[in-house]
């Protein structure tokens, strides 16, 4: 636990009477969710806090309706950077920036967590006002955020899973970070809901969902078509269909597995955030690579297939669920993104590794385990 101010220290031990904490994560989708079991964590143990979250959109929709937050401030990052990027809007910039500053120190913060660790995350942590904003120090945090944070909690080993460095800031206030909860998603699931409604529509019973794409600016971590496909044929003889999803810019993508598969794998629609939070918390399975709707899966409960080639199996390890994490054998990953991104990508992943990962996934339950 860290040295921290007595009167923090009194509210903390006061169940959070008086204290309101801004949470700082901007983004993405699955950095996002890898951080709310830690802020229920926060929540469980100090009820009477009021809690706040900073978020970049659109990611802020998976925040807006979660029971366990009081407030989400959604941060317009594309409107932001095409002001900055164009001169005669500059003065629609200053409005902005003014109105946000304005709402961020509206929120009476007295702590904040600042889980990001970057300028930005830095910079709006020292907007907000609170006297105590807890960080990262070593290589945690990046672009001298360590400036702006008043106590850090050491950065560690490099190749410890994200979800672990999430805990360490609820474990440097003094509270317990066992069990971890799920994501707490207040999730749609009903019978009339747009989710049952792609279900019906595509006429399956038991399903997986394949999960094949990536944004452009993470488009190395999708992994080839073909081990998709391998992990479609083995659904499909265990009698699970396999269902592709895929979001903005991301259909051709989806139609290339369908294709692999020789159709075995179907084509579900483009979907939200929510729905395709709801459609993923009903299947059997989830396969996907390395990026938001994998760690989805872990916060709605889903077993999941990993498939990791340029990124850190144990860095980014599915958790709180049943999961067989899928890497090109005898790949010696090191933790740091720009060493692990160029060590040869997916090449030496089969799609017989991946189709045995499916098997043995299918032969345990479907319910979540208890992180180490």
């Amino acid at each position: 636990m860290l040295d921290l101010p007595p009167r923090l220290l009194a509210q903390i031990g006061n169940h959070g009477e008086g204290l309101t904490i801004l949470v700082i994560r901007l983004g993405a989708m699955g950095d996002i969710v890898r951080t709310l079991p830690a802020v229920r964590l926060l929540r469980f143990s100090l009820p009477d806090a009021r809690v706040h979250w900073l978020a970049w959109e659109p990611w802020s929709n998976l925040l807006r309706d979660h029971p366990e937050l009081d407030r989400v401030v959604a941060l317009p990052r594309a409107a932001l950077r095409a002001q900055v990027r164009t001169p005669v809007r500059w003065g629609g910039l200053a409005g902005t920036t003014r109105r946000l500053a304005g709402e961020i120190r509206g929120l009476g913060a007295t702590l904040v967590l600042d889980f990001h660790g970057d300028l930005r995350s830095g910079l709006l942590g020292r907007l907000s006002g609170a006297r105590v904003r807890l960080g990262y120090e070593g290589h945690q945090q990046k672009e001298g955020n360590r400036l702006l944070t008043t106590h850090r909690v050491p950065s560690g080993d490099r190749r410890t899973p994200r979800l672990e460095r999430n805990l360490d800031l609820v474990r440097a206030l003094g509270l317990p970070v066992r069990p971890v909860p799920d994501a707490g998603l207040p999730l749609d699931m009903g019978e009339n809901s747009p989710a049952a409604a792609i279900v019906a529509s595509l006429q399956v019973g038991p399903y997986a969902i394949l999960s094949p794409g990536a944004s452009v600016r993470q488009a190395y971590k999708k992994p080839p078509a073909e081990l998709f496909a391998a992990a479609a044929r083995r659904l499909d003889r265990e009698d699970v269909m396999p269902i592709v999803v895929h979001g903005p810019g991301e259909a051709e993508d989806a139609t290339a597995v369908v294709a692999a598969s020789h159709g075995t794998a179907r084509l579900a629609p483009p979907t939200d955030l929510m729905t395709l939070a709801a459609l993923i918390a009903g299947a059997r399975v989830f396969v996907g690579g390395d990026s938001g709707p994998l760690h989805l899966a872990c916060g709605v409960g889903c077993p999941v297939v990993g498939l990791y080639g340029p990124t850190d199996p144990l860095v980014n390890t599915p958790w709180g669920v049943p999961f067989e994490a899928v890497a090109p054998p005898d790949r010696r990953y090191t933790g740091i993104k720009a060493i692990d991104r160029k060590a040869g990508g997916f090449d030496g992943l089969a799609p017989a590794h991946v189709e045995r990962a499916v098997a043995s996934l299918l032969t345990r339950p479907r319910s979540a385990l208890e992180i180490g």
